[in-house]
């Protein structure tokens, strides 16, 4: 898994919009705080994470993260997505703390319906993150993250939470500072927290 994926797909996870059909005006901006907290033991093999020949012990996983969603209708009727967040990862094991701290802005910077009951939706995120091991600093990314994906409505645009994530549109590119582009993650957690 290479961290440039890593954070495109946290881009993308953040980014996903969904449409709602509405009368053809502008309505008011919904705000809407949320927050997140976890702790999970990434055991070895475990699905979705690192391959067991590169990460053969298990790593503590911890996410601290909140932000504002703003959610509004645009005179053509489609629900757009726009916020901010912060974020600290952590990956603790045998005594270390390899720690990614993040904020930004996300938005939807363009909806296209595409007449077969999807949406190809174009964002642009503007991040900025910090890699550390415990507490020494080892990488930094800051710039805008551009791309499109593809969601299905499901043939049901105004009930959103039936909707379905289809995938990535082409390539995403990033314009800025980019210490971990071309860096494999899992290599480096595997060789920063090694016992």
């Amino acid at each position: 898994m290479k961290r440039s994926t890593l954070i495109g797909g946290l881009a993308v996870g953040l980014a996903l919009a969904l449409t709602v059909s509405a009368p053809a005006s502008a309505t008011p901006v919904q705000i809407i705080p949320w927050e997140e907290s976890f702790t999970e033991v990434l055991e070895v093999g475990a699905e979705n994470w690192c391959p067991p020949d590169v990460v053969d012990f298990d790593v503590t996983y911890s996410v601290d993260a909140g932000g504002i969603d703003r959610i509004y209708t645009q005179r053509d009727g489609i629900l757009r997505f726009a916020g901010t967040f912060k974020a600290v990862e952590t990956y603790s094991a045998n005594g270390k703390t390899f720690m990614i701290e993040s904020q930004g802005n996300r938005r939807d910077h363009k909806i296209v319906d595409n007449g077969d009951g999807t949406l190809t939706i174009q964002f642009k995120n503007s991040v900025k993150s910090t890699v550390s091991i415990d507490g020494e600093f080892l990488f930094h990314d800051s710039g805008l993250d551009e791309g499109a994906f593809l969601v299905d409505h499901n043939g049901t645009p105004t009930f959103p939470d039936d909707d379905i994530f289809l995938g990535v549109v082409g390539e995403p590119q990033f314009h800025g500072r980019g210490d971990t582009v071309g860096r494999d993650f899992c290599e480096d957690i595997a060789f920063y927290l090694a016992p």
